[in-house]
């Protein structure tokens, strides 16, 4: 009887540590492109967006929701070491991730299915673990908010055409 609820404690103990569990909010499916424009709206994303900077250090995020005008893609991109931080309160699950030339691909939204299908694979991304808000002691000025927002490509997707229509700075998830 002692060594089961030593070994019950033991077990309690280990699952606390955040590196010891599998977390199901940053162990994602992997996705398989159904549609191939995707990857052509992808293509050019990276193409541009690499004129600025590299994205070998960078995620690619991709936001499906359905507006009022059909389906509404938003593309952009954030350095994996500021997206625990531009995550903190974010309500956007994410759906699953892909490989796009070596970048990681991370799909929000809904409606996903369209564009998407989950496979059996899954894998933990470390970067996805939202951190918790900066708590600041009484009477201290709490420090500025985190503002992260790329530049977002926006796309409709409609009757099964891809068709880009703005970019700028817009938010990318909520």
């Amino acid at each position: 009887m002692e060594i089961n609820r030593l070994l019950i404690w033991s077990f309690v103990f280990i699952w606390s540590f955040p590196g010891c569990k599998a977390n199901q909010s940053n162990e994602l499916n992997m996705l398989r492109v159904k549609d191939t424009q995707i990857n052509e709206a992808l293509k050019v994303f990276v193409k541009e967006e690499a004129e600025y900077g590299s994205l070998e250090k960078s995620v690619i995020i991709i936001k499906f929701e359905k507006d009022d005008n059909g389906n509404e893609i938003r593309i952009g991109a954030l350095y994996k070491e500021s997206m625990s931080l531009y995550l903190t309160g974010k309500k956007d699950k994410p759906f699953g991730f892909f490989d796009y030339e070596g970048i990681t691909v991370i799909v929000f939204g809904e409606n996903e299915n369209l564009l998407f299908e989950k496979t059996n694979i899954k894998k933990v991304i470390p970067f996805l673990e939202a951190k918790p808000e900066l708590k600041t002691k009484e009477g201290k000025v709490p420090p500025p908010p985190v503002v992260y927002e790329p530049i977002i490509w926006i796309y409709l997707y409609n009757n099964g055409k891809l068709e880009l229509v703005d970019k700028g700075r817009f938010t990318l998830l909520i």
